[in-house]
């Protein structure tokens, strides 16, 4: 993952060569990206060989870094732009983020149902597979059938 800052200096650099905002959709979108990462690792449990305190400072540094560096864009936007495109920006950004959050429910959701599915085909082939098999051993004993006469 790129580090927000990096990207952050991306966003300077080609606003300062002159590039629209429009221009630099892809690295902003980065940006937000690689800034929710950092929060999202903050919020992670997992086994390090680090010790606590160092994995907790760790973290702790990648999300004042992401923070900072939203902090200086927002600042920069909404002297370039006014605070209305900064608040614009936001309400997309919640948008999409929403229509995402959609997205992997209803991937997951989908993904429930095909594991239904298979598991009711499962069980419909397994009972009509044993009632094939139990009719043709009561049809047997019951001597209305020999069950050998198949196999010669």
């Amino acid at each position: 993952m790129v580090d927000p800052i990096t990207i952050l200096a991306g966003i300077k650099t080609g606003l300062a060569a002159g590039k629209t905002v429009a221009g630099l959709s892809k690295q902003i979108g980065q940006f937000f990206d690689a800034t929710d990462q950092a929060k999202k690792t903050l919020q992670k449990k997992g086994i390090s060989s680090k010790s606590a305190n160092a994995t907790a400072l760790d973290r702790w540094a990648k999300v004042r870094q992401a923070a900072e560096a939203e902090s200086e864009l927002q600042e920069w936007v909404t002297q370039t732009y006014g605070r209305s495109k900064w608040l614009e920006l936001l309400r997309i950004r919640k948008e999409v983020l929403a229509e995402k959050r959609e997205a992997e429910a209803e991937a997951r959701r989908d993904a429930i149902q095909r594991q239904e599915l298979a598991v009711t085909l499962a069980g419909i082939f397994f009972l009509l597979t044993a009632s094939a098999i139990g009719a043709i051993a009561y049809l047997h004993h019951m001597k209305w059938i020999d069950f050998w006469d198949y196999f010669e």
